[in-house]
């Protein structure tokens, strides 16, 4: 097996899991009994935790070796995936995020570290832009594949009650498959000379005077408040399908497709803008795109229709994965190589940690303002009342008064309306 080949099967394996858990992610803890709010909390521990380990996970990786992260990093992803599917409380949920936010720091850049690595001390550096190139194709498509998947797995099972907990289990297997394949095709690089504990100051100090100087001050501003519309893309989605069906288990059996297409349209935007910026510049791009993404929005926000809401979350994917590859484009030219990475690092911590708080402040404000009853023509008919389809005949707000509502208070209902996300 090549090398391209190995880097690129670990690779699948590990944003497989990723695509089987993002449709049910927050539908899990919502099937629960937490409010929006309580799941802007926990969500926002992931953030909080990266936010504080990425840089230094990253000096981790090159001084105690890249499989022996990456394979940490599994081990956590397992732990937190466990912690998930036993969770019943705000406090749990949180534990499991932040093991995910843990997992995340670990992971963000051994496995392509090791692959630039390896093409470099056989003497084929030219590669390496042609292996990142069929990186990035091997996770949207994994990613899809993995929602897709979680769709299905949440639409067969027989217990409604544990559906959504189902694809956690598979995640859990497809991550343990990624620790057999790092073990078995992952060879070891002769590691170059590089400091430690020093190293990880000198970094951190570097990447904050970036940030505050002329360079990347106004970029490090972009990236909250992307990470801020991208904390509502990926919160509000399943909270509104959730509206709108009156069903946690069928709003992700619904999110599975949703979220495939989703990869897959973005996928597609992203290529479309690296053709765009062969005769534009990026400096002229992102303005356009980041003024799409929040018209696209804002059409998710006002969308009467569960079509109309997918359009716009399709959309505003397509927008946001297009406006990363001229952003970082941006920032690549103002940057030289002995700080690139520092640069990207940081401007990461101020997306992750503007999506942290974006996620507690737009759950407090969906949950401050009262629901509004979706209109008959937004409602998706099931063929029975089980969850037979992703989509049931019956809205939340339609229940007689006297029935009971599974596994969630009235106080603990959603109150998420159709225009106050933004």
């Amino acid at each position: 097996m090549s090398l391209r080949a190995r880097f690129l099967t670990i690779l699948a394996l590990r944003w497989l899991a990723t695509g089987l858990i993002i449709p049910v992610s927050v539908l899990l803890p919502l099937s629960r009994g937490l409010s929006v709010t309580e799941i802007g909390l926990v969500t926002a521990a992931q953030g909080v935790v990266v936010l504080v380990l990425e840089i230094p996970s990253g000096a981790l990786s090159d001084s105690w070796g890249r499989r022996q992260v990456l394979i940490a990093s599994a081990i956590v992803a397992v732990t937190a995936y466990v912690i998930a599917i036993s969770a019943q409380d705000v406090l749990a949920f949180a534990a499991s995020w932040a093991m995910m936010g843990i997992f995340r720091a670990l992971d963000s850049g051994p496995l392509e570290a090791w692959f630039v690595d390896a093409e470099r001390a056989r003497g084929a550096a030219d590669e390496v832009p042609r292996g990142l190139a069929h990186a990035g194709t091997v996770m949207g498509v994994a990613i899809a594949a993995g929602s897709l998947a979680s769709g299905g797995l949440v639409f067969v099972a027989d217990d409604s009650d544990v559906a959504l907990a189902v694809p956690y289990v598979a995640a859990i297997a497809v991550t343990l498959a990624q620790v057999v394949a790092a073990l078995v095709v992952m060879d070891r690089v002769p590691a170059a000379d590089r400091s430690e504990r020093k190293g990880w100051a000198r970094t951190l100090t570097e990447g904050v005077g970036l940030v505050s100087g002329p360079a990347l001050r106004w970029f490090a501003v972009a990236m909250v408040f992307s990470g801020i519309g991208v904390s509502a893309l990926e919160m509000f989605l399943p909270v509104r399908l959730d509206e709108f069906s009156g069903d946690t288990a069928a709003a992700g059996a619904a999110m599975g497709p949703v979220a495939a297409g989703a990869w897959a349209v973005g996928g597609a935007g992203s290529a479309v803008v690296a053709r765009v910026l062969r005769h534009r510049s990026a400096a002229s791009l992102a303005p356009a795109l980041v003024a799409m993404q929040a018209i696209a929005l804002l059409g998710m926000a006002v969308a009467g229709t569960p079509t109309l809401l997918v359009g716009a979350f399709w959309a505003a994917y397509a927008v946001h994965l297009g406006f990363g590859a001229s952003f970082n484009s941006l920032v690549h030219e103002r940057v030289d190589d002995a700080h690139r990475a520092t640069a990207l690092s940081v401007t990461s911590m101020a997306f992750l940690g503007s999506g942290a708080a974006g996620g507690i402040g737009l759950g407090a404000l969906s949950d401050a303002v009262p629901p509004r009853r979706p209109s008959p023509r937004g409602r998706w008919p099931s063929r029975s009342p089980r969850v037979s389809s992703p989509w049931p005949a019956e809205p939340r707000h339609s229940r007689p008064s006297g029935a009971p509502q599974k596994n969630r208070e009235d106080s603990r209902s959603l109150r998420v309306s159709p225009v106050r996300i933004r």
